[in-house]
């Protein structure tokens, strides 16, 4: 996959994602919880499709998923320590 694919569909899933649930916690750990559950769910994704033969589709977008929450997380994390 090109790199410019990667960027385009992490971008769109930000932009979902912010209008999905716009409130990012504040608590630090609350924060920190939502890539590691969407990293979480990536590998869940992976395990199935070597195991169930399912296809790569789930694994792209929990790998989207995770890169778009680790963005928001260092986003807000830079809004925050700049207030």
């Amino acid at each position: 996959m090109k790199i410019e694919t990667i960027l385009s569909l992490v971008m769109t899933e930000i932009g979902r994602a912010e209008t999905l649930h716009p409130v990012w916690p504040t608590d630090l750990v609350k924060a920190a919880a939502i890539p590691a559950e969407e990293a979480g769910e990536l590998l869940k994704a992976a395990n199935d499709h070597g195991e169930k033969r399912t296809s790569y589709q789930p694994v792209i977008t929990e790998a989207v998923h995770t890169a778009a929450s680790a963005i928001r997380f260092l986003k807000n994390l830079e809004e925050k320590n700049n207030e």
